[in-house]
């Protein structure tokens, strides 16, 4: 049967031929490959939960698949879930006095008006609070979502995961050169920045008047700047999960788009509603990344398994989340005209489509993907440049 009307996740070919060194075996991230004897063996294999679950391999198949589609192995998924549960209440358990003691340690600094190490009781609360539901509260939260996974989870009952499986191993395969350049650009302003918190900040930073003084370029040098650490990291991890999945499904010229367009509309949005505040980082961007998929995935629905369309709106929620916690330190009017010039950019250029291809890249796409890309990269260099000035 012709799989040329399915999603590219779905096909034959989505996946690579299997290895002929065993009857059975699995092929984790990174390639390496373990053979087993029998199905039993895989399946023990895979309940130990050792390594991260990947590509297997039977008789009964001539390519690579996802362990979903193999209903033999729904006894030992089960036990996988409810082993990786189990660390996961194990992590959140070791982990909760630490996150407790820092939130009342926070608090104890907010309620006094003091600071600790030039961090205000406020700004560490928020701190705190992200510690206590990254390091806390997800893991819990994993942990029931494992239990409750495991408890439904039979042959039928597996075969409805298999679309999900096979995208999220489809995805894994995908090389996305330019997601790597973009995390690469900011990641080396960063580490500029590093020597000195804050260092480049006046120079290549949204600053507000010397905005409206004429200076318009810091809307594009601002956003590969960061605060601090923790700052830098959460959002270089959510820009590497977004635009490794806006450039498989849309292409790399639009992921370069929607970069510049949601910078520049998180800039104008923060300088209308924001006029005082300085604003630096590239969680705009990301903003506008979700704000495309979001979009472009709900015009694209054969594309994208539903449940995987879902976790779009649980970052959504948490950036919500996360806003309300630190609306005295994060630029909400940022995060939203990223979100809506994403959203506007995806809305506009591409129809609703029934379709299960992915958009092709045409000629006027190259042109202004390199166009862009050069201005990106050259947006990068000045803001390395304004910082080495400093």
């Amino acid at each position: 049967m012709s799989t040329s009307g399915l999603p590219a996740w779905a096909r034959d070919e989505a996946f690579s031929e299997k290895p002929s060194s065993a009857p059975f075996g699995r092929v984790d991230g990174k390639g390496s490959e373990q053979s087993f004897s029998s199905l039993d063996e895989l399946g023990e294999n895979l309940a130990r939960g050792k390594g991260r679950l990947a590509w297997v391999w039977t008789p009964d198949h001539d390519r690579l698949i996802a362990p979903e589609e193999v209903p033999e192995l729904a006894q030992f998924l089960k036990k996988r879930r409810l082993f990786f549960a189990a660390l996961d209440v194990s992590d959140a358990k070791r982990s909760l006095p630490f996150t407790i003691g820092a939130i009342l340690f926070a608090l104890f600094h907010f309620f006094q008006g003091s600071s600790f190490m030039g961090h205000s009781g406020a700004l560490m609360l928020v701190f705190s609070g992200f510690g206590f539901l990254y390091f806390t509260a997800r893991p819990w939260w994993e942990a029931i979502k494992g239990r409750k996974g495991a408890k439904r989870l039979d042959a039928q009952t597996m075969a409805d995961d298999i679309p999900e499986a096979r995208f999220d191993l489809w995805m894994d395969s995908q090389k996305t050169l330019f997601s790597v350049v973009m995390v690469a650009l900011v990641s080396v302003v960063f580490l500029v920045q590093f020597p000195s918190p804050g260092l480049g900040i006046e120079q290549a930073g949204l600053v507000k008047e010397a905005y409206r003084a004429g200076e318009t370029w810091r809307v594009f040098t601002a956003a590969f700047m960061h605060g601090n650490v923790i700052h830098f990291a959460l959002n270089i991890g959510a820009l590497w999960y977004l635009a490794r999945r806006l450039e498989i499904l849309a292409r790399w010229p639009h992921l370069l788009a929607v970069f510049i367009l949601s910078m520049m509309g998180a800039g104008w949005a923060t300088t209308a509603l924001l006029p005082a505040q300085t604003s630096v980082g590239v969680s705009g961007v990301v903003c506008g990344m979700l704000g495309f998929l979001l979009v472009f995935e709900t015009l694209h629905l054969p594309l994208v398994p539903r449940p995987a369309r879902r976790r779009l709106f649980g970052i959504l929620v948490s950036l919500v989340v996360i806003g309300a916690l630190g609306f005295h330190f994060i630029d909400n009017a940022a995060h939203f005209g990223g979100l809506i010039s994403g959203a506007a950019y995806a809305f506009l250029v591409f129809p609703k489509s029934c379709s299960p291809q992915r958009p092709v890249i045409l000629k006027r796409d190259y042109v202004m993907g390199v166009i862009v890309f050069a201005m990106l990269v050259a947006s990068a260099a000045l803001t390395v440049y304004m910082i080495l000035r400093a």
